[in-house]
């Protein structure tokens, strides 16, 4: 048991062939869909934990994105907008018409994409530790470099330096066991994995209009100490919807789910029942 987080497994999982690939998800929970999509080099089960208390009033799915956990890509299968197409395709399967969608990170990518294809499936659009922006040329390098790195150095290598950058200093000291199993899970996604998406995400395009354009409650969850998502952009974007829930983790970086679990869960809770008052 880790001091501060039980990292726990789904252990039924639901597999739909899609494209070339198996899209593997999860659905737990009764009431309104909640749909959670994964960050870069994790998968499904990063929500194992934290998603819990919100199942006695949620419906909640958990989907793999292409290339992470149990979704075995396909060939030239990855972007970001490919991504989304397999988030349809789950619903589709579950006949679920329309679904709150929060993604963390690399998910958000996801969730902004979705909302520009298919906005008429959503009830309301969540961001947790995630941006709008298209990446500035520095940071476009930077992916192509990971890419590089990865396919150079292995999985391994990689995920040895992602995660101990995406927490707090604090919390990274006293959950150093949570830190080495996500390492280790992560160690295992094939490289090419990693590099695709790593380059998919650079070739994201400024999804800022959605946000100044869209009717849907938005959910933006924002770390005080993410290094990976600029708190000055993040406060930019919190003034691009007309309805924003925006909840600010004092004490996280980029792993609020882990970092700060209750104070994010209350923020998805209050953006679900926004449209039932």
């Amino acid at each position: 048991m880790f001091n501060d987080f039980t990292f726990a497994f789904l252990i039924m999982d639901k597999t739909i062939q899609h494209l070339e690939s198996n899209i593997s998800y999860s659905v737990e929970g009764e009431g309104q869909t909640l749909v959670l999509l994964h960050g870069f080099c994790e998968d499904k089960n990063i929500w194992s934990e934290f998603k819990q208390p919100l199942l006695s009033k949620t419906k909640i799915i958990c989907i793999d994105l292409p290339g992470f956990g149990q979704s075995l890509p396909g060939k030239n299968h990855t972007s970001i907008e490919l991504m989304a197409d397999a988030v349809l395709a789950v619903l589709n399967a579950e006949q679920i018409e329309k679904c709150f969608l929060l993604g963390h990170s690399m998910g958000g990518y996801v969730t902004l994409s979705f909302a520009e294809k298919y906005s008429e499936r959503l009830k309301g659009i969540g961001l947790f530790h995630s941006l709008c922006f298209a990446d500035e040329e520095l940071k476009k390098e930077t992916r192509k470099k990971v890419a590089e790195f990865v396919l150079k150095n292995g999985s391994r290598a990689f995920a040895d330096q992602l995660f101990p950058t995406l927490f707090t200093s604090e919390f990274a000291d006293r959950n150093k066991d949570l830190i080495v199993a996500m390492e280790e899970k992560a160690a295992t996604i094939p490289e090419q994995s990693i590099a695709n998406t790593s380059l998919a995400m650079g070739a994201r395009k400024d999804l800022s209009v959605i946000l100044s354009d869209t009717i849907l409650p938005v959910l933006m969850i924002i770390g005080k100490n993410d290094l990976a998502i600029p708190f000055e952009k993040s406060l930019k974007m919190a003034n691009l919807p007309n309805t924003a829930f925006i909840c600010l983790l004092e004490q996280s970086a980029h792993m609020g789910m882990m970092e700060e679990p209750l104070k994010a869960r209350t923020a998805i809770e209050d953006w679900i029942n926004l449209i039932f008052y």
